[in-house]
């Protein structure tokens, strides 16, 4: 509880929060069903106002689902403009507190306006019906709380132990909206006078709705009236328990072996016995005879120098059956032949072992072991550019972007490992371009000379990942790193890939190039930009020099360099605009119709097609003032190292950072003409146009088309020992095609040792695969129709949770057009991808509410982990071929066809094959899971090729020509395996 006080100091002992409830997202377009508003005094309710309202329009079905507020309920309700004058005199002219006030606020906004329009009919246009000041407890916690995972009013609710009797509804919400900002007002209290000090710094220009909040909390915290009492706080507690990147710090030896002694085959199997260490430390624990042989098995690719390749199913447990056996061999043979490198594919797994088993594995083992977590540079804050552009605010940051970095002030001073990641409240993914300013790039990090190089969170991880006995990373990384010459990663000589199907496509992605207007606009907008005002790395050292006292002659003469610098940089992004609008067009005009325009579309273009020579002009003029801004800043460069170090604030950073762009604009410059000429026959060349006519963000790509030679020249040849596991490498038991994607199959036949492990899972028991051959042809035109069809019909007769797959964004987004109606009116719940939510959001709806459907494509068949009853039926509505006229699948047809083979046989069955075991995968996650399996593909059956798809799968297939049939053998299906479970 805030003393009644502290909060008449912060002028809060008044406030009122508000919440509404609205039929959709667009304040132009919707209207405000539900409005609420509570006034506190002395941090206590005193009254409050409620009203339901009645729109013009009806309530969507899924705000009804939402709120619980439906058309009946409001029909005999005022509508908001007979109730706008009593809000208003509510409110009176108290602060207002809203989260998401950017939502909010708006929206009463214009709709006050609307309502009161005779009332206030004087009103400047940019005046607001609304003059009371407004905080934003979004904002706040967003600030306040940096590593929390949701911002949500539920989730924050949640974790202050705020009960909200009915969320989405406007009166519970604002009262909880109340609750929650006095709590982070407690929050606020127990900061550091200093952060906080910081903070209005950064807002003081800004038009952020916080900033009155923290200008009052300032002048409050420096009359020291209130005493801060140190304790170990819960976010404290919470960053410290969850949010680290290395385990066991203080178990690294002092100097490593030059030899290698093998480890005890026998100690790691008893390991996983019956009575073995991991059930007596847990009690209950599954005994996996497959988890035991893996097990074994890496341990003697360790001993033997060998490559390993398994492929263990769902539930074999293989995480610790190499987790075990790598942790034993890396603490016995600690030096140079010890260290591992374990590379995962996604970021669950990734975490799943670093927070999860490498733990359990480090508190119950007497071997006591150190791994390290490490991502690439862009993941973490560079501290050296942190402090410097927080000196320089007002001419690195625009206003918007001072706003944007706030989340950032109490997370630099709490985090362990400086990894944005973990900083949900900054949001990386929207503020990728900003983030950028705030990294170690190439040749700007000067190492052990910077006067941050102890506190860094890059050159700590890094340091310690050079003695660790793991390492983790994921594919990205560990492609990156080999293209870049184990820059990071530094020399290994052991490495596992979990998730291994996945190698091929990540090695080419990241072995590969792309290049946009975007680039171009980050690096010239990063030494100049005008907005409001001037920004950007050059009107930072033109301040800094005018400030100094360097000689008058010399200070001269480098500001004038710096006045011809500032329209070569404008003259260099008005090419670049003029570059891309030239390559939109000439793309359009000559590669595609013109109604083919979509975003997503990639269209392959090769040498002959005469590329650069149709942009030549545009090119050469874009290169030329690229080259002439390169030398310029060289030449500023060269002044700079003329003149006696410290002859101005930050001189060595700026240095630094004009070298590093310097770098980046020879890249850029490379890697476009590397583009248009497209000379390379064992490269894939093509491009992607925007999906809007206006907009000219064409991006150029390329990927070399064979990784195989690279991955054998570059990483193969250094290993002793490689494990690659994941449950889907074998296409009808067999290793082949793995094996020879990814190069394994040059590998000395002596050296090369491959593992079969089917699942522990009983999957003629757990699971039913049902084919229906009664539907047409997935390439007919009738075929749409009749999945919409089956979907409503499995609907009524299977009220339970399904994920249905499909292979085109296309189709998923007509089956949701065509249903979400008649789900709607069924009260069933229908989530799809790209159209209701993030793929994380939706996966969290599915699971916490039963019986809903789930559209996905893509990302959605892999990588997704639904136990129990939340999925009971997975539907798969097409073999999920790939697209054959994607730029690198057609390249590598035809180099198979080129060398006598059959594309479809060799290399586009595979691939669907292992896209399907995948998508398979989904529904059975645990012994205790049953579950159907429908696919509506009839391919399987009707062509020769499907046998191998069915071989490939662990159930037997049930084929049914009859609707009526398939619908009465669910029913018996799921009534017996419901008595059994």
């Amino acid at each position: 509880m805030v003393d009644k006080q502290i909060l008449h100091h912060l002028t809060l002992d008044r406030f009122v929060t508000v919440d509404i409830e609205t039929t959709g997202l667009e304040y132009l377009k919707e209207e405000i069903i539900e409005i609420a508003a509570v006034r506190f005094i002395d941090g206590l309710e005193q009254k409050h106002f409620h009203m339901l309202l009645r729109p013009t329009q009806r309530i969507p079905p899924h705000i009804s689902r939402l709120t619980g507020i439906t058309d009946e309920m409001v029909e005999k309700s005022p509508a908001f403009q007979e109730v706008a004058g009593l809000f208003l005199d509510f409110i009176s002219d108290d602060p207002l507190v809203v989260h998401n006030a950017n939502f909010d606020i708006p929206f009463l906004e214009y709709h006050l306006q609307k309502s009161t329009l005779e009332k206030f009919e004087n009103l400047p246009k940019s005046s607001s019906v609304m003059q009371n000041p407004v905080y934003d407890s979004l904002t706040l916690a967003r600030i306040f709380l940096p590593f929390q995972a949701g911002f949500s009013l539920a989730k924050l609710a949640q974790y202050f132990h705020i009960e909200v009797d009915h969320p989405h509804r406007a009166l519970p919400d604002a009262r909880a909206t109340g609750e929650l900002f006095l709590k982070l007002i407690e929050i606020s209290l127990n900061t550091d006078f200093k952060d906080i000090r910081r903070i209005v710094d950064i807002i003081e220009p800004t038009e952020d709705t916080n900033k009155v909040f923290f200008i009052h909390l300032y002048e409050f915290l420096a009359g020291a009236k209130y005493r801060v009492i140190p304790a170990l706080d819960k976010e404290t507690f919470i960053y410290s328990t969850q949010f680290y990147n290395i385990i066991g710090e203080e178990n690294t030896p002092e100097s490593g072996q030059l030899k290698t002694e093998p480890i005890d085959e026998a100690e790691i199997a008893s390991f996983f016995d019956e009575g073995g260490m991991l059930e007596k430390s847990f009690g209950r624990f599954e005994h996996r005879r497959v988890q035991v042989e893996m097990a074994e098995q890496v341990a003697r690719a360790f001993n033997e120098s060998k490559f390993l390749v398994v492929e263990a199913g769902t539930g074999t447990g293989k995480s610790m059956a190499y987790l075990l056996p790598a942790i034993k061999w890396s603490v016995k043979n600690y030096g140079p032949f010890g260290r591992i490198i374990i590379s995962t594919n996604t970021k669950n797994l990734q975490e799943q072992l670093f927070f999860k088993d490498l733990p359990i594995l480090h508190s119950i083992l007497p071997d006591k072991f150190k791994a390290v977590l490490l991502k690439g540079k862009a993941n973490y804050l560079c501290l050296d550019k942190w402090y410097t552009i927080l000196h320089d605010m007002k001419y690195r940051l625009a206003p918007y972007e001072r706003q944007r970095i706030l989340p950032l002030v109490l997370w630099v001073k709490k985090t362990e490992t400086g990894d944005i990641s973990e900083n949900n409240g900054f949001a990386v993914e929207r503020n990728a371009s900003l983030w950028s300013k705030f990294i170690a790039e190439d040749n700007y990090c000067p190492g052990r000379t910077c006067k941050y190089y102890q506190q860094c969170f890059l050159w700590r991880v890094r340091n310690q990942a050079r003695d660790a006995h793991l390492v983790l990373v994921n594919h990205s990384l560990l492609f990156s790193d080999l293209a870049a010459d184990n820059s990071i990663l530094t020399e290994y000589v052991n490495v596992i890939f979990d998730e291994a199907h996945n190698i091929e496509k990540v090695a080419t992605d990241y072995l590969g190039i792309q290049i946009s207007w975007w680039d171009f606009r980050e690096v010239l907008q990063r030494l100049y930009q005008k907005d409001r005002n001037e920004t950007g790395l050059l009107i930072q050292l033109k301040k800094r020099l005018q400030l100094s006292d360097l000689e008058s002659a010399k200070k001269a003469l480098l500001l004038t360099q710096l006045e011809s610098l500032i329209p070569l940089v404008n003259n260099s992004w008005m090419a670049a605009q003029g570059f891309f609008k030239e390559l939109t067009a000439v793309l359009r005009s000559f590669f595609i119709d013109a109604e083919q325009t979509e975003f997503s579309s990639k269209i392959r273009y090769q040498k002959r097609d005469g590329l650069k020579e149709k942009l030549h002009s545009y090119q050469h003029e874009l290169s030329e003032l690229l080259r002439r801004l390169q030398n310029n800043i060289h030449s500023v460069i060269e002044l700079l190292r003329e003149i006696p170090a410290d002859s101005f604030r930050y001189q060595k950073q700026i240095q630094q950072e004009l070298f590093a762009l310097t770098t980046t604009i020879e890249s850029l410059i490379n890697t476009l003409d590397y583009l248009l000429s497209a000379e390379w026959d064992n490269w894939v060349y093509w491009f992607e146009l925007p999906g809007r006519q206006d907009s000219d963000d064409t991006r150029l790509y390329a990927v070399p088309l064979q990784i195989a030679d690279i991955l054998g020249e570059k990483l193969y040849k250094k290993l002793k020992t490689g494990i690659f596991t994941s449950a889907t490498l074998t296409i009808s038991k067999d290793f082949s095609y793995f094996l020879e994607r990814v190069g394994l199959n040059t590998i000395d036949k002596n050296r090369l040792q491959l593992l079969l492990l089917d699942s522990p899972f009983n999957f003629q028991e757990q699971a039913l695969l049902v084919i229906p051959t009664f539907l047409p042809d997935p390439r007919s035109p009738e075929y749409p129709e009749a999945v919409k069809s089956f979907l409503e019909t499995l609907m009524r007769e299977q009220r339970r949770g399904t994920l249905v797959l499909f292979t085109s964004h296309a189709l998923l987004k007509d089956m949701y057009e065509s249903l979400h109606l008649t789900f709607e009116v069924e009260k069933v719940n229908l989530l799809a991808q790209g159209i209701t939510g993030s793929r994380h959001a939706l996966i969290n709806e599915f699971k916490e509410n039963p019986h809903s459907f789930l559209f996905g494509t893509d990302s959605f068949w892999e990588g997704i982990d639904v136990p129990g009853k939340a999925l009971e039926i997975l539907l798969i509505t097409k073999l999920p071929f790939d697209v054959p006229t994607e730029p690198v699948i057609q390249a590598k047809a035809e180099m198979i066809q080129r060398m006598g083979g059959n594309p479809f046989m060799d290399f586009t069955i595979p691939e669907a094959v292992i896209r399907l075991r995948q998508g398979f995968g989904r529904l059975i996650r645990s012994t205790t899971d049953y579950g159907a399996v429908i696919i509506l593909d009839n391919r399987v059956i009707k062509k020769m090729y499907g046998q191998i798809f069915l071989e490939s799968l662990p159930a037997r297939s049930q084929i049914y020509d009859q609707p009526d049939q398939l619908w009465e053998e669910l029913l018996n299906w799921f009534q017996k395996v419901s008595k059994v479970s």
